[in-house]
């Protein structure tokens, strides 16, 4: 209550009436101003759409699509392509956002595109702990119609985009891994053939008959030995037969041939027990042998018969020698051909251990590509069926009914507003700024001075002329003449002492 009685209305309402029309001035140009700008200002119509990012509709654990980008994600990297300089230009021409205005450059319709564009992710919580992402895509145009198609058209580009690039990435995988798998089927072939011939060039001397070719071995080296035995035994027969004298009784008449063949072998069985069979002594003996027994035969006209018993027996002799002759012979082969083979198993080992290692790289490799081809698969099929995750469209753009912004009315109100306001504006900030002393409080309250009388400012009278007809007819003029002086007398007398006891700042414009 105090700060109220303290405040002089009358000053401020005669200083308010004495800016009266300043404050009338400002409002009136503001007010108008703003009405104009009012009417003249463009309408725009937004027109939105929203899109809503769906989770996959089978469990990853049952079956996962093979597009590792999330919807979220996609949608990104769908916006930037998409809201890409050519594609927003594009918009721009097909709807004749800019026919009025055909002097704007590319770049400036780009820039004003973008303004005009609003994308905005924001979560929903669905109630269950998890929230889902609605994108909202809205658009500013002069005309509601254009709002909405270009909205809906851009949505429609999106969708199409987010279909197209996870069928595309799907079909991909699905693509390589079957490349993949044919190309390991092929190495594989062609490892299963190198094994077959490797196999086949080396069936002797393969590692997994290791066991049974030293075995043989074994028995082979034993056979010899009792061949050898063999041998012997019968060597020593055949040299007892031969040394034996001839049995008279049992001797039949013999030709002169017959005679000579029997004295050949004998004399080849007594220098086998002297020679080897391959000297040239036994060779050659053996040749006349088997001479005399053609002749024989020939003259005869049958086999070579025995004689006697002794004849028997030594033929039977030299039977089994032949036969066991050709058996060591044989053997001996063998172990040559098994000796050989076993020194070649351990390279060939090697070999075959190198070309099943890479075979089972390769089976393993095949194996992997033929569960991922399985899973790219099925992958594949949860895109093309649109079951993964997904942009779906839930509230498409529809052409507004209201101007965004303010209306005409709220304009036309806030513009009367802000010109009574501009008015005090106007009014109030000029004595802000003054400060000059023009009241008796001012000197009390900034000089700290209690005045002992206030006299007003006059204006000063002009000069009567010293000749006026007044001065000469009578006294009171010159009374009045004389009260006027004297009062501005007192008044220069006042602001002279004034002056000169407060600063000089205070009277700069006084008189």
């Amino acid at each position: 209550m105090n700060a109220l009685s303290a405040i002089d209305f009358k000053f401020y309402f005669w200083l308010f009436l004495r800016r009266l029309p300043q404050f009338l001035m400002v409002a009136a140009t503001v007010a108008v101003i703003g009405a104009i700008a009012s009417f003249l200002r463009p309408t725009n119509y937004e027109a939105a759409a929203k899109i809503l990012v769906e989770t996959a509709q089978i469990p990853a654990d049952l079956a996962k699509s093979t597009v590792p980008t999330g919807a979220a994600e996609q949608f990104q990297i769908i916006q930037e392509d998409v809201l890409s300089r050519d594609n927003v230009l594009s918009l721009a021409t097909r709807f004749g956002l800019y026919a009025d205005r055909p002097n704007m450059s590319p770049v400036e319709i780009f820039d004003d595109m973008q303004k005009r564009l609003t994308i905005a992710a924001a979560p929903v919580d669905n109630g269950g702990g998890s929230s889902a992402t609605v994108i909202r895509i809205a658009f500013r145009a002069s005309k509601p119609e254009v709002a909405a198609n270009l909205v809906n058209d851009l949505v429609t580009m999106i969708l199409n985009k987010d279909v197209q690039l996870r069928t595309a990435r799907a079909t991909d995988t699905m693509t390589f891994f079957n490349q993949e798998t044919q190309r390991l089927d092929g190495l594989l072939r062609e490892l299963d053939g190198k094994l077959l011939a490797f196999k086949n060039d080396h069936i002797n001397s393969m590692p997994d008959s290791i066991d049974f070719r030293r075995n043989l071995q074994t028995t082979q080296q034993t056979r010899l030995l009792v061949l050898a035995q063999e041998e012997a035994t019968l060597r020593k027969q055949l040299t007892d037969l031969q040394t034996r004298p001839f049995d008279i009784g049992a001797t039949v008449p013999v030709t002169p041939e017959e005679q000579n063949l029997q004295s050949l072998r004998q004399s080849l069985a007594q220098q086998q027990g002297l020679f080897a069979e391959n000297s040239p002594a036994i060779t050659a003996l053996r040749a006349r042998i088997a001479t005399l027994q053609e002749q024989i035969t020939g003259t005869t006209g049958g086999a070579d018969k025995p004689l006697n018993t002794r004849d028997f027996q030594i033929a039977d002799i030299n039977d089994r020698l032949a036969a066991i002759a050709d058996e060591r012979k044989s053997i001996e082969q063998t172990l040559v051909d098994l000796e050989a083979s076993i020194a070649a198993t351990p390279g060939n080992e090697t070999v075959l251990n190198s070309l099943n290692r890479d075979h089972q790289n390769i089976q393993a490799q095949y194996d992997s590509a033929v569960a991922r081809l399985a899973e790219a698969s099925t992958g594949q099929q949860i895109e093309l069926l649109l079951k993964g995750e997904r942009l779906s469209l839930i509230e498409s753009a529809i052409p507004p009914t209201t101007a965004q912004g303010l209306g005409l009315k709220m304009l036309l109100a806030a513009t009367g507003i802000l010109a009574v306001v501009a008015g005090l504006v106007a009014v109030i900030l000029p004595e802000l700024i003054n400060r000059k002393i023009r009241r008796p409080e001012e000197l009390v309250s900034r000089l700290q001075i209690l005045p002992y009388i206030t006299i007003p400012y006059v204006e000063p009278v002009e000069p009567v002329p010293s000749r006026a007809p007044a001065v000469r007819t009578g006294e009171a003029p010159k009374a009045q003449r004389t009260s006027t002086r004297g009062y501005t007398t007192g008044l220069k007398d006042f602001v002279s002492h004034a002056r000169s006891g407060f600063p000089s700042s205070l009277f700069r414009n006084q008189p």
